[in-house]
């Protein structure tokens, strides 16, 4: 797929659907069909189809940990990949969580924010923003990353940041969101 070709109808956070909403607009109502209905992983997948990383995770802040709620891998999409705990300090949703806003880098190794990094030789690109709980603070990220680089663009955290809503009241749905 070349860089301006998009999966569906949705393109990363611009233009209006066949309905004449935005595309942020129409994916986050298709992320509530599906998540309703088929659950988080195929919601995951729907929002990975969109982008060229391997993966999209739902993750859990715990302070020093970072949770993995799960995790969509499109490499093994049929695998619950989900379940792996990191001190959360070493992630780049820590960076999203303790600024309390997106973060995003296309390639770690060459970011001069990420200089002294422990993910910057592993964990190529990310994009990822984060879920408030209900009294405002991070509590969980949503995001996308993968080990080779990859075009992470300002629209694409745009777009998760529509999509966040979402997530969080299925969170809460869960008992898991604080």
């Amino acid at each position: 797929m070349g860089a301006g070709e998009m999966h569906g109808e949705f393109e990363s956070g611009r233009g209006e659907d066949a309905r004449g909403r935005s595309s942020g607009e129409s994916l986050a109502s298709e992320v509530a069909r599906v998540l309703s209905g088929k659950g988080v992983h195929a919601a995951l997948s729907l929002l990975n189809r969109r982008t060229r990383f391997r993966f999209s995770g739902l993750y859990r802040v715990d302070p020093p940990l970072l949770r993995n709620i799960h995790l969509f891998d499109r490499e093994n999409p049929d695998l619950n990949v989900s379940g792996a705990v990191s001190p959360l300090a070493s992630t780049y949703c820590g960076i999203a969580c303790s600024t309390a806003a997106p973060f995003i880098t296309s390639d770690a190794r060459s970011d001069a924010r990420l200089e002294s990094h422990p993910a910057r030789d592993s964990i190529v690109s990310y994009c990822g923003v984060p879920i408030r709980s209900r009294g405002g603070i991070p509590w969980a990220t949503l995001c996308h990353f993968d080990f080779r680089r990859r075009l992470a663009r300002p629209e694409e955290t745009a777009l998760l940041e529509t999509i966040v809503p979402v997530f969080a009241q299925w969170l809460a749905g869960q008992g898991l969101l604080g």
